[in-house]
């Protein structure tokens, strides 16, 4: 796990060495343990990396490498199965014994065939001496991130946006259309960031820059379906317990000791089960709980599954004043906005681990959106019969019942409408401004400015893509539809990247189990009958999981990674807006001042419907404070 960097110029003008070293200065968080840089002896070249020592702790491991036909590697990740892989290579010698090398070698083979190889976390770049070009890529499920910039003749890319604006020329400029698609996500898709100039390169995409700046790109990877239903509960229920047995035995592959995030529900308690029956170390196991608020607190849970697994459970309880301290500095870490409160207790967890010690982790992440584990997303899967019959009224019937609704955010209202627009009932659960809502809320100066978008073109574009990845797999349904928009939009967008630039900030790695590619492959080919049966969300999983946990730890209420963030931050959230409401929207034609005093007003008077909406605009009115005046954080 690491922070790659790199400049190279196709339009003769030089690039330097300091110019890389100041962007891996600016991640140092994301590889404490080394660094390093390389010129291409032409001077049209640089790559950069910073190391968080995971696998091959020697000087032998140090990036950038070089390898065969003069190839040089910066690499952020790891390669799981590098040890079959390097079985492959038969005649190869071998330096290290790194993953790191082991790619280079593949991919001086096999060039970019070498990706349907790898099962890991990773974004990568080659540069390629015998074709003069570079080589980027990202792994299936877009764990690890990977920016770029291209203008005047060169070519950058980072593991993060906050190094590319350590270049002066490039500028932090607002995207209006990717601001826009935030309000209504809270989190963006590629290859949109909120920086005009700035892009990010697709999950399972790879990406080839020459020598005279052309930019080649394509997707290596796509969700392989198959017809399973004609099985039986039994048997998918066993192929998805084996499944999760060997992707937690991958993912154990580390020269340091592997710990796990605990909440004791049952995906991360799946995950400790099987590390502590597969490890002969006492694994350990962290939680996070909140003090004086046991709606939010799970540690008597996690508790339990530690007692039952024996593990060497660490705990932490956060108080007020933390997250009080918390709230002004996330967006230091967020460059690229996300707007998620979720984030503050895996802020606090990573810490936690970082100061015991522990570098790598495994979660529980992934099955909730594969197999329909939430329990509102029920109602989609029920609903959309009667959804697709309401589409079939007249077009002035159904617009007529969404005026009469008014512009209020509540559910009905925003079903009703999409309704009226002939629309997608589910959007992957967009919990901000409903686009309804959004024309009381944007400066009228914005509304002007993107009068022809609409974020349901954005959900279009991945219903097309379900639609060609699940072609003659065998009859799909909604259900179906939603597992996918989980996985591919959810996922690699908020909680991957929410994942990775939080643990990262400590200088902890997180691996999920169950995003691994072949359980994905089997989780989303299962019929939504088997998702959510008898009412119960993630059935499957659970009568899997029954022998390893037992009903009491599978049946209990699911209870979410959530904070007390209306409680202990509304005040310092309520006070920040109303203070500085008036100069930014002087400053930045974006919001309505009136429309943000309706918000306040809404939230003061107790309505805690519009606390995410206050979140939402507290975080981006201090990330536009942070980010968009100079870029340098």
């Amino acid at each position: 796990m690491c922070g790659i960097n790199g400049l190279f110029s196709t339009g003769g003008i030089p690039v330097h060495t300091a110019e890389v070293q100041l962007m891996n200065d600016c991640l140092s968080h994301r590889g404490p343990d080394d660094q390093g840089t390389w010129a291409h002896v032409n001077e049209n070249l640089v790559l950069g990396h910073r190391r968080l020592s995971i696998i091959d702790l020697t000087p032998a491991g140090h990036q950038p490498m070089h390898g065969p036909g003069g190839r040089v590697i910066v690499f952020n990740g790891e390669i799981y199965n590098y040890k079959e892989l390097r079985k492959r290579l038969p005649g190869e010698s071998f330096k290290s014994n790194s993953d790191t090398e082991v790619l280079l070698t593949l991919y001086a083979r096999y060039g970019k065939e070498c990706l349907s190889m790898l099962n890991g976390l990773f974004a990568f770049c080659i540069w390629d001496q015998p074709r003069e070009s570079l080589f980027l890529a990202r792994d299936r499920a877009g764990k690890k991130p990977l920016y770029y910039h291209v203008a005047d003749g060169k070519f950058a890319f980072s593991s993060e946006i906050k190094a590319l604006l350590q270049l002066p020329w490039i500028k932090p400029e607002l995207d209006e259309e990717a601001l826009y698609h935030f309000l209504t996500f809270n989190h963006l898709p590629p290859p949109f960031t909120m920086f005009r100039n700035i892009r990010k390169l697709p999950e399972a995409n790879w990406c080839e820059v020459d020598r005279n700046g052309a930019i080649r790109t394509g997707m290596y990877w796509k969700v392989e379906y198959r017809d399973l239903a004609g099985r039986s509960e039994k048997d998918l229920a066993k192929d998805l317990y084996q499944q999760l047995e060997a992707s937690v035995d991958l993912r154990m592959v580390s020269d340091v000791p592997v710990g796990a995030f605990l909440s004791g529900g049952v995906d991360s308690s799946a995950v400790v089960g099987l590390m502590a029956r597969q490890k002969s170390y006492r694994v350990k196991t962290y939680s996070i709980g909140f003090e004086n608020a046991p709606g939010y607190d799970e540690l008597p849970h996690a508790r339990k599954v530690a007692e039952k697994f024996g593990t060497e459970h660490i705990e932490q309880v956060v108080t007020a004043d933390d997250i009080r301290n918390f709230l002004p500095t996330v967006v230091n870490i967020f460059d690229e906005p996300l707007a998620d409160t979720t984030a503050i207790p895996i802020y606090f967890i990573s810490k936690l681990a970082r100061e015991h010690g522990t570098i790598v982790v495994l979660t529980g992440d992934g099955p909730d959106e594969l197999l329909l584990g939430y329990r509102n997303w029920r109602r989609y899967v029920h609903g959309h019969a009667r959804y697709r019959m309401y589409l079939n009224l007249p077009a002035f019937i159904r617009k007529a019942a969404a005026t009469l609704a008014g512009f209020r955010p509540s559910p009905l209202s925003e079903i009703l409408w999409r309704a009226a627009r002939g629309q997608e009932l589910f959007w992957g659960g967009a919990k901000s401004f409903k686009e309804n809502a959004k024309r009381n809320f944007l400066s009228p100066g914005l509304l002007e400015r993107t009068a022809g978008l609409n974020s349901h073109d954005i959900i279009m574009d991945y219903k097309h893509q379900f639609l060609r990845d699940s072609a003659g797999s065998g009859k799909r349904d909604y259900g179906d539809w939603m597992s996918y928009l989980g996985f591919r939009f959810l996922h690699p967008n908020r909680y991957l990247f929410r994942s990775d630039r939080l643990g990262m900030a400590h200088g902890v790695e997180a691996r999920m189990p169950f995003l691994d590619y072949n359980f994905v492959n089997t989780a989303l080919s299962i019929p939504t009958s088997y998702k959510v049966r008898d009412n119960e969300p993630k059935y499957i999983l659970k009568k899997a999981l029954e022998p390893l946990l037992g009903k009491e730890i599978i049946y209990r209420r699911k209870q979410g990674f959530n904070v007390p963030i209306r409680e202990w931050g509304g005040d310092i959230m309520l006070d920040y807006i109303s203070s500085q409401a008036d100069s930014f929207c002087r400053k930045w034609d974006v919001f309505d001042k009136r429309g943000i005093e309706r918000q306040l007003t809404l939230t003061k008077s107790g309505n805690k419907r519009f606390m995410n909406n206050l979140w939402t605009v507290y975080f981006l009115m201090s990330w536009f404070e942070k980010w968009m005046d100079d870029g340098k954080g």
